[in-house]
């Protein structure tokens, strides 16, 4: 959920503006390509944020997106973006993870189809191909999705597409697919000439949810570099929120090979999802989420809310 096709970059991986003097580094992997999505990790790098707190901060994209996790459970990154409707699943996976801030406050994914594909709503995905880009998750709530109409899981085929899920669509080689993000592909395809058919998980069975978070290893909670993070993270985001033109012409300006009218757009759209405070932690909705994970069988029990999500508070 992403992060896009049209938003590649073509690295694997990068460093975003490392500081110029000793500080304590730390290494964040995305959850995808670099995109707006990040903006407010890139606000708090731009702004001196991090730099201010004593960071050394290295964005990494994953050359899997199904890496990031793992990656920090093996203690070979310190913090990871993942998915709110992820946090339960990754204890389930044996990777003893825990939420340690927000970046993209409510639901940007979707299960997009085209127009002309005969799919006009969910009950017509029975029989259909369907894309996703992030194992596990996405499945997991595309099943909630076709149930909220009467469907099985069965009853749909998922196939996994990484980074190609746009030109899948459009060839149709997929019926449709999920993970395209409606500050993204959904922008995308219209660009495109295309007319995108939409389902929003929340009107669909999906309880409201955090899309983005930041995660680390459960075992480095009393880590003080976390707190500072989180405090440089939230004073970036404010620089973000009071000024997104002027932070998008630095973004533009850093990496040019991103500085495209789609990826504008696609910035302008993200704005009103950002997360103006990072590390709060609406406790309610993510315990609700959790139920609603063991009761569609994405998870086998629950956990405690302090083991699986926290909110620090700054240093």
């Amino acid at each position: 959920m992403h992060r896009r096709s049209f938003l590649v970059c073509g690295a694997a991986a990068m460093t975003v503006g490392r500081t110029a003097y000793a500080a304590d580094k730390m290494t964040v992997i995305l959850d995808w390509l670099l995109n707006p999505n990040h903006a407010a990790l890139f606000a708090a790098q731009q702004s001196g944020a991090f730099a201010r707190a004593g960071l050394d901060v290295e964005l990494v994209a994953p050359a899997d997106p199904d890496s990031p996790c793992r990656l920090v459970a093996a203690g070979q990154a310190d913090l990871a973006v993942s998915y709110g409707t992820q946090i339960n699943m990754i204890d389930s996976a044996g990777l003893p993870l825990l939420r340690i801030a927000t970046l993209v406050d409510r639901p940007l994914n979707t299960v997009m189809a085209l127009e002309g594909s005969g799919i006009r709503t969910l009950s017509d995905l029975k029989g259909k191909t369907v894309g996703v880009s992030v194992g596990g998750v996405e499945e997991a709530v595309l099943d909630a999705m076709v149930q909220s109409v009467g469907l099985q899981p069965t009853d749909v085929t998922p196939v996994k597409v990484n980074y190609d899920m746009v030109s899948a669509l459009i060839s149709r080689r997929l019926d449709a697919a999920t993970g395209a993000y409606r500050n993204a592909e959904v922008l995308q395809v219209r660009k495109m000439g295309f007319t995108p058919v939409v389902f929003l998980p929340e009107e669909h069975g999906v309880p409201p949810y955090d899309e983005l978070i930041l995660v680390a290893g459960r075992d480095r909670r009393g880590d003080p570099r976390l707190k500072r993070f989180v405090a440089a993270l939230q004073e970036g985001t404010a620089a973000l929120l009071k000024a997104p033109d002027a932070m998008w012409q630095a973004f533009a300006q850093a990496h040019t090979e991103l500085a495209t009218p789609l990826n504008r757009a696609c910035w302008e759209a993200t704005m009103p999802a950002i997360a103006a405070n990072p590390a709060k932690l609406d406790s309610e909705r993510y315990l609700t989420f959790q139920s609603f994970a063991l009761g569609h069988g994405i998870i086998a029990h629950t956990l405690p809310l302090d083991q699986f999500a926290v909110e620090l508070d700054p240093a």
